[in-house]
């Protein structure tokens, strides 16, 4: 779950720095290319308005040469000379007035007024053969306007100069008009002499509009063209020009319009970049929210809603931290037989019983300190301090699960095994669950429906057990396993006909390990099913073995477990077994126990028959004990019956009630025409006795131990006299 969630923030960083990163080359791309249209277009503004202006000069110089040479022609009358002015002036309205002026320096306007030369610098040059563009002054008729005269020089047919002809324009309203024919990217400016003669926004006061206006100022003083960057970031730039009548064009991109898009641009970013820092961060807390959902449905049983073995190892783990003065005790509860509940009332009615007894145990602790370790294992933590109080809680459990829960169906009887375990100095959670654990097994191996108190004893033989399984993966593969033969003797031939094949493990660790204590293990592990298949291809091999040292007419007998019968691939493992060691079916015999085929008899069913199909033989093994039912007897293709021990045992000494059962089983038997093997026969008292109620086969010491193969093959040649 850390794991996934480590992954998925890295996601959400990578998105968001994908995003942003995409932003950013975004946002510079954008501010790029209006950096290069705002500048293409101030640049393109510029050199239009001087060219204009250019254009413009050159014009009314043109056109004041050829006034000037007509002037020369009207000397001898000064009303000539004005009326021709006067009418000149009126078809070029961009002219604010025209005048001649005589060489001493009084002019003569257009509009008939004398008066003296104002722009005498101009009007010198201008004598001396120069055409001039004078200083701003204002109009001497109309001082309100900012006018420069056009100064060029009249000369006579014998080209000497007799006088000026000046023109006076208003620059100012000649670029206006130019500027409101057109939509301006940009404000202009017109300078003279570092005077602003014209701005194409009225309100636009140069000093203010220009950072830093005098620096330049001194710029375009040195230089007939430049640029002058105010700020790259919002796209403005400055750019001037001189013209040829040194005019100074500025342009200014501050009004222009495309200088918007950069600042649309970045918040337009900007707000991506935050909606995907919103959504990430939404997308975070959602995950997180979902992680911790996960974590505490991760910690709780979806049927019961108790907490689960996680939840109790982290609240056992925190309670361990503060049992100084209390200390905590865990009842390990296992309900009996909970897997036949289930196949005799099916998986709903089991569900609903876990549910119940759910309740119950709630119920009897009032708090919130149970728990559901497994399928059919409850946990109850409690501070109880006194062995006596401890036992006597978890008599109780025993004696409330005893009561029948009742469904519409029918009521169902439960019991329970329960393993009591106390807290003791320096314990650690893992510990305490497996040796509460333990006690439970314990207690279940004992019948059930009790309590078992996890002493100093039992410590040694968890211990024990703990040994066991860490060495018994290794066994199989380690070759320490090997096999032993208890022979089967016939009563009827006096003579051993058959042997059962028992598995014993010698560890180089352990040394000799038993049955008792290794096989379960090999069962809970499901290391039986690889184990039985080696165990049924080592018989195969030594009955050929026997075979071809020229033994006959024997059998040897196998015991099946549970998995191993119930695993996918037993028959074609069997089959497999069969065809590459070339033994005979015939004599090979599966023993099956009676919880095997009570699980799920269709199967079983289908499985035997196969079985018997090929040649191999079955064995019912342990009759009498279990679940015992006749109808299987009759359902089932057996051909020999195996009876339990304890019968054998009891037949001499319990009054004749083992013996009336024997009698039954046996004629029972003999009814279905199965071969019956007493099973634990040690005395010939008992063998006569079992001869003279009719067994067929006996097993037991009284015969012999389990013994090597070589010991065991012997039997075959014997022929004991009873």
């Amino acid at each position: 779950m850390m794991r996934r969630q480590k992954n998925i923030n890295i996601l959400l960083v990578i998105v968001f720095l994908s995003v942003l990163t995409f932003a950013f080359i975004n946002y510079n791309s954008t501010k790029q290319l209006v950096l290069d249209s705002v500048e293409r277009e101030t640049n393109g503004l510029l050199n239009d308005f001087t060219l204009e202006v250019n254009r413009f000069s050159m014009a009314r110089i043109a056109e004041m040469q050829l006034m000037a040479m007509h002037i020369s022609h009207l000397l001898e009358k000064d009303e000539d000379i004005t009326l021709f002015l006067h009418k000149q002036n009126a078809n070029m309205p961009y002219f604010c007035g025209l005048g001649f002026i005589t060489p001493d320096g009084e002019v003569n306007a257009a509009d008939g007024t004398q008066f003296h030369v104002k722009q005498k610098e101009s009007f010198v040059r201008a004598m001396n053969g120069e055409n001039m563009f004078s200083s701003d002054f204002s109009l001497h008729q109309d001082p309100s306007q900012k006018v420069t005269a056009i100064s060029v020089p009249v000369v006579n047919s014998e080209g000497k100069i007799i006088g000026v002809l000046s023109g006076v324009i208003n620059m100012a309203n000649i670029i206006s008009e130019l500027a409101d024919e057109s939509s301006l990217p940009g404000i202009v400016f017109l300078l003279k002499e570092n005077e602003v003669i014209f701005s194409s926004q009225k309100e636009m006061v140069f000093e203010k509009v220009i950072p830093h206006s005098s620096q330049l100022l001194n710029e375009i003083n040195k230089k007939t063209n430049g640029s002058w960057i105010v700020d790259t970031p919002t796209a403005r730039f400055v750019k001037f020009q001189k013209t040829e009548s040194n005019w100074v064009v500025i342009v200014d991109s501050i009004s222009n319009h495309d200088t918007y898009k950069i600042s649309k641009a970045f918040w337009n970013n900007i707000f991506m970049v935050l909606l995907t820092l919103s959504i990430t961060f939404v997308v975070f807390i959602y995950v997180l929210r979902l992680e911790n959902r996960e974590k505490t449905q991760s910690k709780r049983d979806l049927l019961t809603g108790l907490g689960n073995r996680v939840q109790l190892e982290e609240n056992l783990a925190k309670k361990l931290q503060y049992t100084s003065k209390k200390k905590i005790t865990l009842f390990f509860i296992n309900i009996d037989h909970f897997e036949d509940v289930n196949e005799r009332n099916g998986y709903q009615i089991g569900d609903q019983l876990l549910f119940k007894v759910s309740r119950s145990l709630l119920e009897l602790t009032g708090k919130q300190n149970v728990y559901r370790v497994s399928n059919e294992e409850f946990v109850i933590t409690s501070y109880i301090d006194t062995i006596q109080e401890q036992r006597q809680f978890a008599l109780t459990i025993v004696q409330m699960l005893e009561q029948p829960i009742y469904f519409e169906e029918g009521n169902v009887l439960l019991t329970a095994s329960v393993g009591v375990r106390s807290y003791s100095a320096d314990d650690q959670v893992e510990l305490m669950m497996r040796d509460a654990a333990f006690a439970c097994k314990e207690a279940n191996k004992s019948g059930g429906n009790q309590f078992v108190y996890f002493t100093e004893q039992l410590a040694k033989e968890s211990e024990n057990n703990r040994r066991i399984a860490k060495k018994i993966y290794q066994a199989l593969e380690n070759d320490e396993f090997y096999l032993v033969y208890q022979p089967i003797f016939s009563i009827s031939v006096d003579q051993v006909v058959s042997f059962e094949t028992l598995l014993r493990w010698k560890s180089p660790v352990l040394g000799e390990v038993g049955p008792v204590d290794f096989i379960p293990l090999l069962e809970e592990n499901d290391s039986i099913v690889k184990v039985g298949s080696w165990v049924i291809r080592q018989v195969a091999l030594q009955v050929k073995k026997w075979e071809l040292e020229g033994y006959k007419d024997f059998t040897v007998t196998v015991n099946i477990s549970v998995k191993q019968l119930q695993h996918p691939t037993f028959l074609r493992d069997v089959e497999t077994i069969l065809a590459e060691t070339f033994v005979e079916p015939r004599m090979l015999i599966f023993e099956i126990t009676e919880s095997i085929v009570a699980q799920n008899i269709d199967s079983a069913k289908r499985i035997l028959e196969t079985l018997n199909s090929v040649g191999i033989k079955i064995a019912l093994d342990d009759f009498g004990t279990g679940y015992s039912s006749l109808s299987i007897l009759k359902m089932l293709p057996f051909q020999f019956m195996k009876v339990d021990r304890a019968f054998v045992m009891e037949v001499e000494s319990d009054g004749g009630e083992s013996r009336a059962i024997l009698k039954g089983i046996l004629e029972i038997a003999s009814g279905l025409e199965l071969t019956t093997i007493m099973e634990g026969v040690e005395t010939k008292e008992q063998l006569l006795l079992l001869k003279e109620m009719g067994a067929h086969r006996i097993q037991g010491y009284y015969i012999s131990k389990p013994v090597a193969p070589m010991i065991a093959v012997e039997f075959l040649s014997k022929k004991d006299k009873v």
